[in-house]
């Protein structure tokens, strides 16, 4: 008994601490959320961490560098006159006390000069506590052909 209660202190504390981070990280998605509908490419890659070893794949095409994403999302960014994403899932693994895998589903509600749709979507993400703020190193999104 004398170890049971001292086992069951160390493992609450480690469920809050999961807690934390997955409330930290979902925090963090939503703010590049807002920053996509915002269609501010800066502060969307503001929560990029710099990697030369795969940044982003989106529906097949890989992104080495956040700066190869950049290019790549760019004119996306500029296109679309009003983009609003909606999850519909979003699971936070909590891997280490510095990293965690987020896993969501969701749709963009795009409406453009050309009319509107609605587009499903699924994306990974690996995010890391670096300097206090959580940074996306790797994402992956696909969207099912229209």
């Amino acid at each position: 008994m004398r170890i049971l209660i001292p086992l069951l202190c160390v493992l609450r504390a480690y469920a809050q601490q999961d807690a934390a981070i997955e409330k930290a990280v979902l925090a963090a998605n939503a703010q590049v959320t807002l920053a996509a509908e915002a269609r501010d490419l800066d502060r969307f890659f503001s929560f990029m961490l710099d990697t030369n070893k795969g940044s982003i794949i989106q529906n097949g095409v890989l992104s080495l560098t956040p700066a190869d994403a950049r290019a790549r999302l760019e004119p996306g960014f500029r296109a679309p006159l009003k983009v609003e994403y909606r999850w519909k899932q979003q699971h936070v693994t909590v891997l280490s006390p510095t990293a965690a895998l987020l896993v969501s589903e969701g749709e963009a509600a795009v409406t453009s000069a050309n009319g509107s749709f609605t587009a499903p979507f699924v994306q990974s993400e690996v995010w890391i506590l670096r300097d206090g703020a959580w940074k996306i190193l790797h994402a992956h999104q696909s969207s099912p052909p229209r």
